[in-house]
């Protein structure tokens, strides 16, 4: 696939990191190419999605690599073609195992060795070669290196038995090290078969088949119904429509039709899917989709203030839904190629945290109008040539955003809002992206691997608020002209994957990202003037980093692993508004180090013992370059331009043991300890308003977080009949930070516990029961006597659900659930509890 020339000023980017792997990730294809068990161990790719990052390690000497590879693999091929030609024929001389006496039936002989050893490389999708078993029309047309792989009546001069016997050097089938070779006997019986004819008993083309599953039920409700749609995702009452609908048709040998959905109500949960494929062609996807939010209605609780709680009781939900249509094309030889559109929206109302006033109290629920449409532009292109493999996907996304918050308040005392603040925000943007990722396999202990990422944005937004206080005859409103925003990011990373010994794996990776934004608003509301002001904002980050992995495997029956991370970000960020009034200047550094070590060992069969430890540190210094506040220039401006310096430091340590004392008992003990120190450094702190000093800076210690979590999870299979399992946890957190002497500021603690269970029983082939239970606990607060509030989290949870299956034929089967739902929050002043029952029934009916 031909590319574009690379601008001068990146070239030397590409030149330098052209190639990658998986320390920032591998893709399963070239992992597999490896042979080695370190690919479980490695990350991730860069994917299709914009704003995922890249995988990467830079490899300076690659273009000399690069210059040989392109130098000496004409040389190499020619060699390697002659090679085989002359291996074939020689393969041809050496004896074939007889052909089987006895009649062959295809279904019966020929169609469990395909479907045991074949049918997953040469099976309808992206076949090796081009070369499909599952149907009689293109067996016969051969793939796409030589159309006499089946040559009905003649098996010597069929290639595949010359393939599938091994006679052929480096073209055995299926591939050594990939599959059993087939026996003697098998290949016996497929030169019967095609010096018989080789005729396909079972070619007829399939019916439709068509799954249909019918659901009716419904859920009843005691207590806040609306926390018990937040959290179950669920409305009450009555339901019912179609849990799933599909229908599949073999329309050709090559040409596949399928659709596949379901539509249930009233939670307006629906979705359709249709997609028709043709081997060696292409393919056509549409779809729709669409979900339900549920949000609950209250907003805080105060026992001090009354009412304690407020609850208007309203209908909160969020319409999520996407529509999209993708055409591909899928031609031998040929790049593969997916051009396609995707349109993307939420639509509907969600509760807020920014809650109102109620007499005194920051209590009263707030809501938001959400509005919000997506369209996408996709395009993406995968190519394979002489060992590389190019994957390139572009995206043009078109954003627009019109929501609207509605906070009220109480001002003047009772139970009815006296204030109500509206705030509209339109935002729009256009944001082209480009992912380039490309890797290729040196040697098979060696893989290179690369990638390259661009975007660009551009936006606008404007904003109107308006606080109206009818008492007082007050209608106050905030006013922005359209406020510009552009951005751009570059992302390039490069990794190397090494398994030099069998038992050891390497990876080196590097990733290095650029951004740059701006910001512009001609008319911006100043609250402190009371005016509306110019407003403007830079800003402009870079960052590094290096990561290095280990996997170790010699010791018997043991693996070593470990990691280390250094990365250094650096941010310019400038503000200013109304010049004269404020700006500021901040450059920061980050640099953060991560590393990690660890092993799993079974020095017996019925255990299993693993250990990892972890120490992250993020150390952040800041410097304020100008500092104008109020038309004040020094360290007199307060928070944030006082911190001068901040370390975040956290060790983690886990540990895992098994038990498998026989084959139907396992058991999991797991525990983590996870310590973290908060420290920062600051100039000393003024009270413009008292014209005092509140704090001499210099270094203190702002807090720190612990947690321990136990963990014990059991599965039991004593009789065939019977599959049980269950886990359980504990956690207990403590997180505390510096008073400065205010007996209002205490520690943060509490306790979680959560239990999971399920059992499945089949009384006969035909009949089974299924039971699941969910539980949770926390009781979670400050027991913050002298500030009253907040008072933490205190709830109980119970769901459980019991199912009854029973397959009446081989087309119909029917099951029966019940499920019951407990919610129950103190700390709330138990205004959210709830009870639900509910029960459902669902029927499957398949054709044929």
């Amino acid at each position: 696939m031909k590319q574009s020339q690379p601008s001068r000023s990146h070239s030397n980017r590409f030149e330098s990191a052209v190639v990658s792997t998986a320390a920032f990730g591998v893709s399963p294809k070239a992992s597999r190419s490896l042979n080695r068990s370190a690919k479980s161990e490695l990350g991730w790719l860069p994917s299709q999605s914009a704003g995922r990052r890249l995988g990467a390690v830079e490899t300076t000497a690659l273009p000399t690599a690069w210059f040989r590879a392109a130098l000496y693999e004409p040389i190499f091929l020619a060699m390697a073609l002659a090679s085989g030609l002359a291996n074939t024929s020689q393969a041809q001389q050496q004896p074939l195992p007889p052909a089987a006496t006895e009649a062959v039936d295809f279904a019966r002989d020929i169609q469990p060795i395909f479907q045991n050893s074949c049918l997953r490389c040469h099976g309808p999708e992206k076949p090796r070669s081009h070369f499909r078993l599952d149907n009689r029309v293109s067996a016969l047309a051969g793939g796409s290196k030589d159309a006499t792989d089946i040559v009905p009546g003649d098996s010597v001069k069929s290639l595949l038995i010359q393939y599938v016997a091994h006679t052929v050097p480096d073209l055995e089938m299926p591939p050594i090290g990939k599959g059993e070779a087939l026996t003697a006997r098998q290949v016996g019986l497929l030169r019967a078969w095609i010096d018989q004819g080789a005729s396909w008993n079972t070619n007829q083309l399939a019916s439709n088949a068509i799954v249909v599953m019918p659901e009716a039920g419904g859920i009843s409700v005691h207590g806040n119904t609306a926390k018990f749609r937040e959290l179950e995702g669920v409305t009450d009452g009555f339901s019912g429509g179609l849990e799933k609908f599909s229908m599949t048709q073999q329309l050709a040998p090559d040409e596949k039709l399928s659709l596949e959905g379901h539509a249930l109500a009233p939670q307006q949960d629906f979705g359709l899917k249709l997609e028709l494929t043709k081997t060696d062609l292409g393919f056509v996807h549409v779809g729709v989709d669409q979900w339900r939010k549920y949000y609950a209605t209250d907003g805080g609780f105060d026992p001090a203030v009354t009412p304690s709680q407020f609850n208007p009781n309203e209908d909160l939900f969020v319409d999520h839904g996407r529509a999209w249509v993708d055409f591909g094309l899928d031609r031998p030889h040929w790049p593969q190629m997916a051009l396609g559109y995707e349109y993307q929206y939420q639509s509907g109302n969600e509760s807020t945290l920014d809650w109102g006033p109620a007499n005194g109290k920051n209590i009263y629920p707030a809501r938001q109008a959400v509005d919000e449409r997506t369209h996408i532009l996709k395009f993406d292109a995968t190519n394979d040539f002489s060992g590389w493999h190019v994957e390139d996907s572009a995206r043009v996304e078109f954003y627009s955003e019109k929501n609207q918050g509605s906070e009220a308040g109480i001002l003047s005392g009772g139970a009815v809002p006296n204030e109500f603040i509206n705030t509209r925000d339109d935002y729009h943007h256009v944001q082209g992206m480009n992912t380039l990722m490309f890797e290729k396999p040196f040697r098979d202990w060696c893989l290179l691997t690369g990638g390259f990422y661009y975007s660009r944005l551009e936006g606008s937004d404007a904003f109107n608020q308006t606080t109206l206080i009818p008492a007082f005859s007050v209608n106050n409103v905030l006013t922005s002209q359209p406020i510009t925003l552009e951005r751009d990011s570059e992302i390039f990373s490069a990794a190397s994957l090494f398994t030099p010994m069998d038992y050891l794996t390497l990876s080196l990776g590097t990733q290095n990202e650029w951004t740059h934004e701006q910001g512009f608003g001609a008319s911006v509301p100043d609250l402190e003037l009371g005016l509306n002001t110019p407003a403007a904002s830079t800003l402009d980050e870079f960052k590094a980093s290096q990561l290095a992995n280990f996997r170790f495997t010699k010791i018997p029956r043991t693996v070593i692993s470990g990691a280390a991370q250094l990365e250094e970000e650096t941010v310019s960020e400038y503000q200013q508004e109304d010049p004269s009034q404020f700006m500021r200047n901040t450059a920061a550094n980050n640099r953060l180090y991560n590393a990690q070590i660890g092993f799993t060992t079974s020095p017996w069969r019925t255990f299993e013992f693993s250990a990892q430890f972890r120490r992250r540190d993020s150390k952040t210094d800041y410097g304020q370059l100008v500092d104008i506040y109020n038309g004040v220039s020094g360290p007199s401006n307060g928070y944030p331009a006082f911190i001068l310096n901040r370390d975040i430091r956290s060790d983690i340590f886990e540990t895992k043991l098994v038990w498998r004392p026989a084959l139907w008992f396992k058991a999991t003990a797991t525990y983590q300890l996870n310590s973290t120190d908060y420290s920062s450094k600051t100039d000393p702190a003024f009270d413009l308003a008292a014209i005092e000093q509140v704090s001499p800076g210099g270094s203190i210690l702002d807090g720190s977080y612990n947690a321990q979590t136990y963990g014990l999870g059991i599965n039991v299979t004593p009789i065939p009949k019977l599959y049980f399992y269950g886990a359980m946890t504990y956690s207990f957190s403590r997180a505390v930070t510096a008073d400065n002497g205010d007996p209002s500021i205490v520690p943060y603690r509490g306790d979680i516990y959560t239990v999971n269970a399920i059992a499945t029983y089949a009384f006969n082939t035909n009949t089974s029961a299924q039971a699941a239970y969910n539980f949770s606990c926390a009781n979670y607060g400050e027991n913050n006597d002298a500030a009253g509030i907040p008072l933490g989290l205190d709830y109980t949870r119970h769901d459980l659900s019991v199912s009854l299956m029973r397959k009446i034929n081989a087309r119909c089967s029917v099951s029966l659930r019940y499920t019951f739902s407990q919610y129950t929050e103190p700390s709330s002043g138990n205004l959210n509890d709830f009870v639900a029952h509910g029960v459902f029934a669902v029927a499957t009916f398949k054709w044929p």
